[in-house]
């Protein structure tokens, strides 16, 4: 009678801690190799207990290294998938920005140079005004320029002086500039040889006459000078 009450007592008290194993396994599957393991360490097949509060931990296996590897090796596949679309997404995001730089500065160039040679259509129309009144003061005997023959014909010459020099200015605050090249060395893209000329005081290629000065607007020619050009003395 006693034997059988110490067995029952026995079983039970072996039996509690399967239980709360049972209970503190995250799954079936843990609970079930949790269990087998404390049994197989009370019948005495095993010498290591299970600790309570611990799940059990499965051996690795053949099928399950070779699922790890294949995982890792997807993984692996992907993060070098998605370093080379965003190494082209940051290709791309350097070529707009250069694209987007060069739009601006072309923008600005445009924008500067609408300002600066807007006005060369009419400043055209103004040149043959100012190469009238540069004729007339060259039509003007010296002697009459600064003697006192002839007071109203030289109060004239002042006036027109004046002015051409007026519109000089004006000309050159709009970055207009005349150019009278005599003396200068012949420049294709500045002047127009209208004929060529002997002159032993002078080097060959060298402007020797102008008969009609040039005008540049800011750095273009707006007009070329038509000059004659010293010849080669040979």
């Amino acid at each position: 009678m006693f034997s059988n009450s110490c067995a029952r007592l026995l079983c039970r008290t072996r039996a509690l801690p399967v239980r709360r194993l049972a209970l503190q396994a995250p799954t079936v599957r843990d609970a079930m190799a949790q269990g087998c393991r404390h049994m197989s360490w009370l019948r005495g097949f095993s010498s290591t207990p299970v600790e309570e509060g611990k799940p059990a931990v499965e051996e690795p296996t053949a099928a399950g290294d070779a699922a790890e590897r294949e995982d890792v090796a997807a993984l692996k596949a992907k993060l070098a998938e998605t370093e080379e679309k965003l190494k082209q997404r940051h290709d791309q995001l350097l070529r707009a920005v250069a694209d987007a730089d060069n739009i601006r500065k072309r923008t600005a160039v445009e924008v500067d140079n609408a300002h600066k040679y807007s006005i060369g259509g009419f400043a055209k129309t103004l040149l043959e005004v100012a190469d009238n009144l540069e004729r007339a003061l060259e039509l003007v005997p010296e002697s009459v320029r600064s003697g006192a023959e002839n007071p109203p014909l030289r109060a004239l010459y002042e006036g027109v002086k004046l002015t051409d020099e007026q519109l000089v200015k004006s000309f050159a605050s709009v970055g207009l500039v005349r150019v009278n090249p005599l003396g200068e060395k012949f420049d294709p893209n500045l002047h127009e040889a209208l004929f060529e000329m002997p002159d032993p005081t002078k080097e060959a290629g060298m402007v020797g006459n102008v008969m009609s000065v040039g005008y540049k607007l800011h750095d273009r020619c707006l007009r070329s000078a038509k000059v004659g050009v010293v010849k080669n003395k040979k």
